[in-house]
C-alpha cells in the first residue's frame, strides 16, 4: 500500500457532500468524529474518498486550520493500512471536535482510536447483514 493522499483521495463532489449529510452513519472517539455513507465513486480501484474539516467556530486562525488539517491529512495517509477495508467504495468526511490546537502524539491517539471503534462498527454491520 503506498502511503499517499492523492487528488482522487479527496473528496469534491457536491452530490457526495450532500449524500453525506443526508443519509449517513458516524462514530467519535474525541478529538475527531467520523462520517461515512456507502456509494459508488467515479474512480473504479479506489476503496474510499475523504473530506477533511477543521470547522472555523473551534479555531478561529486560518493558519491553525490549515495546520490542523495537514496533520489531519497525514495521520490519514499513514495510517490507511489500518483502516478495514469492507469491499464496497465509501466517502467519509473526517471532523475536528476540539476547539484549540493539540500537539501530534495527542491527535495520532485520539485518530487511532476513532479508526479502531470504526472498524468496530463496520465488523458489527458486515455480520449484521451477513447474518439475515
Amino acid at each position: 500500500m503506498r502511503y499517499t493522499f492523492s487528488k482522487k483521495d479527496k473528496l469534491t463532489k457536491k452530490e457526495h457532500f450532500d449524500a453525506l449529510y443526508i443519509s449517513t452513519r458516524g462514530v467519535k472517539s474525541f478529538p475527531f468524529s467520523l462520517r461515512y455513507v456507502q456509494m459508488e465513486l467515479d474512480e473504479t480501484g479506489l476503496s474510499r474518498q475523504v473530506a477533511i474539516v477543521a470547522p472555523k467556530r473551534g479555531l478561529k486562525h486560518s493558519v491553525d486550520r490549515n495546520r490542523l488539517k495537514r496533520q489531519m491529512r497525514e495521520l490519514y495517509r499513514l495510517h490507511k493500512d489500518k483502516i478495514m477495508d469492507s469491499g464496497v467504495q465509501e466517502i467519509w468526511s473526517l471532523r475536528y471536535l476540539g476547539n484549540r490546537l493539540n500537539d501530534y502524539a495527542f491527535l495520532e491517539k485520539g485518530y487511532l482510536n476513532l479508526i479502531e471503534v470504526y472498524n468496530e462498527q463496520r465488523k458489527k454491520e458486515l455480520d449484521s447483514t451477513g447474518s439475515e
